[in-house]
């Protein structure tokens, strides 16, 4: 995303109050993407759909909430491995080749969602127009995500802010005018088709950005072979952001909301909340702290490629050093801000939502775990920018493991833990991670050389 970054860091840069705020809400919806836009909708919806009831509420939220989890973990799998393949492509500038490959992985989606979907929809015991709405909607989000990493090389990422605005208001006005005429089915229907419109909005700008052949070309599937551990990566990080959750749901405190389907609503209230806080470091990342990194990263690599003396490669690495401690310095200073807010405002914000006194210890908790999960998000990053795959594989192993053992941990512990889990898995993994890019920044020399 850092070409993203660079390209907004230019609205920043004209120094005038309205492009600073057009630049800011960009990167903001860029960074937080359909959750951000989606959270927005719901929160909406929620607010003046009066004619659903609770329970039907209920339904529709839980019903989006499994949609989300389980297309993020899905796609999660090969996303990074499909990121890799297509940031090889641009750096030996065969952009011709960026849309065939985009063509197989979005069949290869569509395939893997509907397959992995199909027996819950088979087993769920509801309405027949509501499963098939459902399963579309899964399908149509999957795609979304997998778009969202080809969008990094597509020049007019106003179109990407476009669409996403848009969608958001058609999926609002949609499900407020069909959950009207047609009920809770109607009220799925028109929230699926904005983020159907979401969808071939970016599809089509895809289409027009790159004029080649569309056949879908498999290429890709090579990299399983060449760099197998980002599917770890990938499933372990993704998996490890919702296997706490996953794991309430389905204990003694869940509550059964429907066939199949199952909800904590103490707990994911509060970490869903917590989310949205991480959207000021996100917008930062992407403005500042990775296009900053990419710089001096370059520079290193550049000095060595030209032969230059070793005195400047040791500066091009002290430059690099400094970039990452600035940029971890920059997003604690930031997000710890939002975070004490929160932390200060936590009983009101638990009231507006509506968890009860209890579920406020839940918040505070889901508030320093998001903090922790973007610095390891951050530090991660980074890591596969030196392409030292087995670390960041231990390190989100680590956060996967750690989230189950010791939630579960929690569950027997009762209620005043919960959370705690979740925490100390983002604080584990993020120390694991940061002793294994301290060490790489201190040997780069000999890691680059050798």
């Amino acid at each position: 995303m850092a070409g993203i970054g660079f390209r907004l860091r230019k609205i920043f840069g004209k120094d005038t109050y309205v492009d600073t705020l057009r630049g800011t809400v960009m990167a903001a919806a860029i960074a937080g993407g359909p959750i951000f836009f989606s959270i927005i909708c719901l929160m909406l919806l929620g607010l003046f759909a009066t004619f659903m009831t609770g329970q039907e509420m209920d339904l529709f939220l839980v019903t989006l909430v499994y949609v989300f989890a389980f297309s993020l973990i899905s796609t999660g799998i090969i996303q990074l491995l499909i990121t890799r393949y297509l940031s090889d492509l641009m750096y030996v500038n065969e952009i011709g080749r960026i849309l065939p490959s985009f063509s197989a992985v979005l069949v290869l989606t569509i395939i893997f969602q509907f397959v992995i979907a199909l027996p819950f929809i088979l087993f769920w015991e509801m309405d027949f127009f509501y499963k098939l709405t459902t399963l579309i909607l899964f399908i149509t989000i999957g795609c979304i995500w997998q778009l969202l990493v080809f969008m990094s090389a597509v020049k007019s990422y106003r179109i990407v802010f476009i669409a996403f605005t848009v969608g958001l208001c058609i999926s609002f006005f949609l499900a407020m005018f069909l959950g009207d005429k047609f009920g809770l089915t109607g009220f799925l229907h028109g929230y699926t088709i904005g983020q159907m419109f979401l969808m071939f909005v970016m599809l089509a700008r895809m289409f027009t950005e790159f004029r080649s052949a569309i056949k879908p070309s498999f290429e890709f599937l090579k990299y399983l072979k060449k760099v197998p551990l980002l599917i770890l990566i990938g499933f372990c990080y993704n998996a490890g952001i919702w296997v706490d959750k996953i794991i309430f749901w389905f204990s003694p405190e869940g509550q059964e909301v429907h066939s199949l389907l199952y909800a904590f609503r103490d707990y994911d209230t509060a970490t869903f909340f917590s989310f949205l806080t991480t959207i000021p470091s996100y917008t930062y990342f992407l403005v500042k702290v990775e296009t900053d990194f990419y710089g001096h990263f370059r520079g290193f690599f550049h000095s060595i490629l030209s032969k230059q003396p070793y005195k400047q490669i040791k500066i091009q690495k002290k430059n690099i050093a400094i970039s990452v401690k600035e940029s971890l310095a920059g997003l604690i200073k930031i997000q710890g801000v939002v975070t004490l807010l929160c932390l200060l405002f936590s009983k009101e914000i638990a009231v507006f939502f509506g968890i009860p006194i209890l579920g406020t210890m839940i918040l505070e908790k889901a508030l320093i775990a998001v903090f922790l999960q973007m610095l390891l998000l951050t530090v991660m990053i980074f890591l596969l920018y030196f392409d030292i795959r087995m670390q960041v594989a231990i390190v989100t192993g680590v956060f996967f493991l750690a989230n189950i053992g010791l939630t579960l941990l929690t569950l027997k512990l009762g209620y005043i833990f919960y959370g705690y889990g979740y925490l100390f898995a983002c604080l584990i993994a993020l120390i694991v991670g940061y002793v294994f890019l301290n060490r790489h920044l201190h040997q780069l020399e000999y890691h680059t050389f050798v």
